[in-house]
Order: structure tokens, then sequence, then C-alpha cells
């Protein structure tokens, strides 16, 4: 009886306006996720100009520095959100990310500014994970794709508003209290975020888990305890332990020790190759200790190494502990595949993001008053091409089986034809034209990737789906595409050759989804049949 008093008690009656409050809000609040990771964009060329930053440091700032830390304590912080209070780590989580993006506009060198997208990082690795999960729990079944779609129109929101809003206050901030413009768009869009934070726990109220599917839970009754846990398995040294706990055999000990050799040993060699292709004058030392140097390069690649380890000892313990998991994600051919593909969409998506406003004031002399332009674009082409990949590639499915990867194939072949002309034009209104058809069409695969990675597991596997995707998307999409652009612009001297460079990924690309669209129908057959085989009780 007490459990269903807390139901009533924390669960409004359907249709009352106070769940659509609550919609309301973590709409906002995602916006302001998008807002405070993006805001970068808009300000790559007085970053450059004011801290002596080059490409590739713009490229680690907007990219690796968020990427890693938001791809790697997103694992964590939503076992924090399944097993703790979901308003509680939602508000402490905005007002950090907040604080830091704000901590951001006081920067006055590479260091700073880096350790403070650093904590944006980890702080945005909260939000989604609570909001989605109180979503579920305010809004029932029949409904809850619609909420899902609204809460995802906060994201274009942000993206849109990134770039007015930094525009804006580039172009108009008088210099008040010795501020630069730059530092002052990072303030400005910080602290509202410390405010809603404390809206966040002072007026939404946290409602039972699974009481509007009948089945009530509560949270875990040692939640931190659960978080290092699952941290532990990512992380030497206690990642060797964790898999000895979960009964790891010598072999797979073995295997991750080489593992952790081996990514020791690809930061190294990637480190001095990068270092090799610049010039003397783009080779910026960060800090020293001793007599030993640690560049920009040597940052980058010791991140991704271990974000690289941590996934695969991730990875590993979810082997030993949940075999079915493993069996349906990782171990699978038409998975992996996606997953893949997912990556390489992730490098095209945020470099291209990461780099449009600069480009766009390198060889179109645009000023921020473009970013209003750019904004709109972000926003209305973002919203529209994820809502194409989502209807029309549902409709497709329903006749071919594969048809959200063939819609998804052809995106692509669209897509590239129109970055070819966007990134070749003199002409600024063909720049602007160009950008939004090529961006609706890039942004069809968010919507594809997520439900084709839903159709390919169990029902209780979809958070470990999810995670998957999410970390390829990510350590590969946002940990290299930037940064790579970043580099060989710096190494070539050429912005538009560094953009255009990445369509040699393409044809891999599109290998990968055509591969993924011929083993896929009998992948999403045998779903059921293969989490038996692999030991599920179903």
């Amino acid at each position: 009886m007490a459990t269903s008093a807390a139901v009533l008690k924390d669960v409004p009656r359907e249709g009352g306006l106070y769940r659509w409050y609550v919609l309301g809000v973590l709409m906002l609040i995602y916006a302001m996720n998008f807002i405070d990771r993006q805001i970068v964009t808009i300000l790559a060329p007085y970053l450059k100009a004011d801290l002596d930053l080059t490409d590739a440091q713009i490229g680690l700032l907007y990219g690796t520095a968020f990427a890693m830390f938001y791809a790697l304590f997103g694992i964590p912080l939503a076992k924090l959100a399944d097993g703790w209070s979901r308003v509680k780590t939602l508000s402490i989580g905005l007002a950090f990310w907040s604080s830091m993006t704000a901590l951001s506009g006081l920067s006055s060198n590479f260091v700073q500014l880096g350790a403070a997208r650093l904590g944006v990082g980890i702080g945005e690795a909260s939000g989604s994970p609570a909001a989605v999960s109180l979503l579920a729990d305010y809004f029932p079944k029949r409904i809850r794709a619609s909420v899902f779609a609204l809460y995802t129109t906060g994201m274009y929101l942000g993206l849109g508003l990134s770039l007015m809003i930094g525009g804006y206050v580039v172009a108009t901030w008088p210099g008040s209290f010795g501020l630069a413009g730059w530092q002052a768009a990072f303030i400005i869009v910080g602290l509202p975020g410390i405010l809603l934070g404390a809206i966040v726990y002072l007026t939404i109220r946290e409602p039972v888990r699974g009481a509007l599917d009948g089945l009530p839970q509560p949270g875990s009754p040692h939640p931190f305890r659960d978080v290092f846990v699952e941290a532990a398995t990512m992380f030497p040294p206690w990642s060797v332990g964790s898999l000895k706990k979960l009964g790891a055999s010598p072999a797979l000990v073995r295997a991750n020790l080489g593992a952790l050799a081996f990514v020791t040993l690809m930061i190294a060699l990637l480190t001095l190759g990068s270092e090799a292709i610049l010039p003397p004058d783009r080779r910026p030392v960060v800090f020293s200790i001793g007599d030993f140097d640690v560049t920009s390069s040597l940052i980058q690649w010791l991140a991704i190494g271990i974000g690289a380890y941590a996934a695969t000892s991730w990875i590993q313990a979810i082997r030993l502990r949940d075999p079915i998991a493993f069996a349906l994600t990782v171990g699978a051919p038409a998975y992996r595949t996606m997953a893949a593909a997912g990556g390489i969409l992730g490098i095209y998506t945020y470099a291209i993001g990461a780099f449009v406003f600069l480009y766009g004031s390198q060889f179109l002399a645009m000023g921020p008053e473009a970013g209003f332009t750019l904004g709109a674009i972000s926003a209305i082409a973002g919203a529209s091409g994820t809502a194409i990949g989502g209807t029309l590639g549902d409709i497709i499915k329903r006749r071919y089986p594969a048809g959200r990867m063939y819609l998804l194939f052809a995106a692509l072949l669209g897509f590239t034809a129109l970055t070819f002309v966007q990134f070749n034009t003199g002409d600024r209104q063909t720049f602007f034209v160009t950008y939004f058809f090529a961006l609706l069409l890039l942004t069809v695969w968010p919507p594809i990737m997520l439900a084709t990675a839903q159709d390919l597991v169990i029902p209780r596997l979809r958070g470990v789906g999810f995670a998957v995707q999410t970390l390829a998307s990510s350590l590969v999409g946002l940990g290299l595409g930037p940064y790579m652009v970043g580099l060989i612009s710096d190494a070539t001297g050429d912005l538009r050759l560094a953009i255009l460079s990445l369509f040699a990924l393409m044809p891999i690309l599109l290998l990968l989804v055509w591969r993924c669209a011929r083993v896929l129908p009998e992948s999403e057959r045998t779903v059921v049949e293969r989490a038996r085989a692999a030991g599920e009780a179903l």
C-alpha cells in the first residue's frame, strides 16, 4: 500500500498539466545542453585570435575535450540516474555544466578553456539519461514516442540558438567589465543554467520508477557504490580487478592488458606522426613537466587512447556480466556494422559543425551576424532531417525490411554532392542554400540508427544498445572528426581541403551501410532466437 500511495502522490493524473510543465522544462534543459556544447563553433575565429590557438586546438576543444568525458562519464552517470534521484542527478549536473560554461568565459589560455570544456562534458553526461527516464515515468507508453520527439526538438533549438546568441553577443558586446565578446558569450549562456538547475530541484517531483507501466521499482540501496563499480570496469588498474571479480579467464585478462599496451603504443605513434606533419609554428606546447613538453597532439591522442581502452574494458565486462547483451550488440555482425557506420557518420556531423563558421569567415568574409542565418539553418534543417529520417524510414521499412538503410544510403549520396558544392562556391547565398539541404540529408541518420539499434536487441537491453551506439558516435565521431580536420588544416594551411578530405571515408561508409542493409533483415528476424541461444529465458 505504501507503494501505491507513493504512485498516487508522485505521478500526476493522466491529462494533468504538470507533466507537460515537466516536459517543457526538460526540453529547455536539452536546448541548453546543446547551446553550451555548440557555442564554440561561432566563437572559433575569436578564440583563435585572442588565445593564439591552432585549428587543431579548436577541434580538440569542440570535440575531444568534451567527447571523451561525455561518453565515458555517461555510462556511470546513467547508472546513477537508474539508482538515485533523477531530479537531483539532473539539477546538480545542469548547475555544474552551466558553471563550467560560464567559467570558460574567464579563461585566458588553452589549458583553462580545455579544463572548462572537460567539465562541460562531465556535467552534460548526466542530462539525457535522467531526463529520458523521468519522461518515461511521467507519460504512458501510448504517447511516449511523441513525447520523446518533442523532447528532441530541444536539441535543434539549442543548436540554432548557440549560433544566434553567440554571434549576436560577439557583434554587439561593448567590452564591458574588460571582457571580450567571446568571453561574454560563454558567461551569458552559462549563468541561466545555474538558475534552471535550482528550478528543477525545487519544482520537479521524483516519480516512482515503472509506476505507469504497472511495475513500480525502487532505486538502488547503494547508488553511489553502483556508480563506482561501473566506473571501475573502465579504468586501470581497477579494470583488471573488476574483470577478475567477474570471473575473467587468464586469457581475457591478458587480452585486456594487451589492449592497454597496444593503446599506449598507438598514443606514442600517433602523437609523433601528428607532430611530424605540422610546421614548427603549428606545434604549440600546452605546458611542460620538467623538460618534457606536453603538446596538443599528445593531449588529443592520450584522450582518445583512454577512451578506447575504457570502452574495450567496459565491453569485456559486459561480455562476462551479461553475455546476452554482448551477443546481441558487439557480438552481432549487423549491430557491429551499424555502430561502425554511426561512428563515421558522427565524423561528418561534428567536423562540419565545428568548422562551418570558421570556414565562412575565412573564405566568404562572414562576420558574427551570420550566426543568425547559420543558426536558423541548423535548427530548421536538423529538425526536418530528423523528422524525415524517422517517418520516411518507418514507411519504407514496412515494405522493405532494410528500407531504413536504403534511405540512408541515398541520403548520403545527395549529402556528398551538395557538400562539394557548398565548400567550393564563392557565393554566400549558394553556401547557405547547399548547407541547408546537405544538413537536412545528413541528419536523417540519428533516428535511423537509434531505431535500428533498438530493433536489434530485446527490450531489457535497449539501454545497452543505446550506450554502445553512443560510444561509437562520440569516441569516433566527436573525438576524431573535429580534431582531424583541424590537424589537416594546420598541416596544409587549407581549411577547405581539410573539410573535403573527410570524403575519403565516404566509400567505406557507403560500404558499411550497404553491408548492414544486407544482413539486417535476418538479424532482426532472429533477435529472440539468438537471445535464447545465448541463455536468455524468453
